[in-house]
């Protein structure tokens, strides 16, 4: 068997065969990969890395692609991809949630059940797997507060770590640095009721009323370490509305690159190089982007 082909028996999976990385990226960049599996539960996708892995076939984990560049040549590898994952389970300290809940799936949960501590991810596109693997928040608040143990598969085996295991720090975590796949996490969170959990996802929604839209990444680059903003660094360097081909930097928000016409992932990295080596040259200041390139 190729390396990176499937069998047309090789489980019983949701497929997209190929896979089109700028129809399933919100940047709406990138090539084709050959093919993209749907796991509906944790035990599937358990068993499908089991199998891959058995198998010597090479895979790439997903969700929602919100926060990522794909490459224009595409991928030559597998993609599994987690948002088909809606598992969420009531624990004595708070949910289990699978990987590939989305925020908003797992917001409407809590309130169902009256539970507090998750809503500064209101509005925030992303899946849990993607908000552990990058340590996301809002509004100072991130994911690594709530988080009470995370659920890799890591060489075959089944293994929870506790958070102080995971190494989180600004948006950064153990899991940048492994191969761990992030199966699911248990969240503490605090009993309420549902108003004041209402109020609070209203809070946050209207604090990112400001944010543009269209097909961006969200935020590209880290906050710098000085206490001012990577957005207000590149507004003060003058690039609002640098384009690079059909990549723009918003006018709303510095910090987001849009996918204005048509954009590829090279037009986006030429971008940002544009925008570092600007902000470096004028301010002495390094922005590290937070966005993960694939590949």
């Amino acid at each position: 068997m190729i390396k990176n082909a499937l069998p047309v028996t090789y489980g019983n999976f949701e497929r997209i065969q190929p896979f089109d990385l700028s129809k399933n990226s919100s940047i709406g960049c990138g090539g084709l990969a050959p093919c993209a599996l749907f796991p509906r539960d944790l035990e599937e996708l358990f068993a499908l890395l089991c199998r891959l892995q058995s198998d010597g076939i090479s895979c790439l984990t997903v969700g929602n692609m919100t926060n990522v560049l794909p490459p224009d040549d595409g991928l030559k590898i597998l993609v599994v991809c987690t948002r088909k994952m809606r598992g969420i389970q009531a624990t004595q300290s708070g949910v289990f949630v699978e990987a590939g809940v989305s925020a908003g799936q797992l917001l409407q949960a809590c309130q169902t059940r009256n539970l507090l501590g998750a809503e500064f991810l209101a509005g925030v596109p992303c899946t849990l797997g993607g908000a552990l693997y990058m340590n996301a928040g809002a509004g100072g608040t991130y994911i690594a507060e709530i988080v009470e143990s995370v659920l890799v598969f890591r060489r075959g085996r089944r293994v929870e770590l506790p958070v102080e295991a995971c190494r989180y720090g600004y948006k950064t975590s153990l899991f940048m640095q492994t191969d761990d796949v992030i199966l699911g996490a248990n969240l503490r969170l605090k009993r309420s009721n549902e108003q004041e959990i209402a109020e609070r996802k209203r809070y946050y929604l209207q604090r990112r009323a400001h944010l543009p839209t269209g097909k961006s990444m969200g935020c590209v680059f880290k906050n710098p370490e000085n206490g001012v903003s990577a957005g207000e660094w590149i507004e003060r360097s003058g690039l609002k509305g640098l384009r690079v081909g059909g990549a723009v930097v918003s006018d709303r928000h510095a910090n987001f690159i849009l996918n204005d016409r048509g954009a590829t992932s090279q037009d986006v990295k030429r971008l940002i190089a544009t925008i570092q080596t600007t902000v470096k040259a004028r301010y002495g200041v390094e922005l590290k982007e937070e966005i993960r390139y694939l590949e």
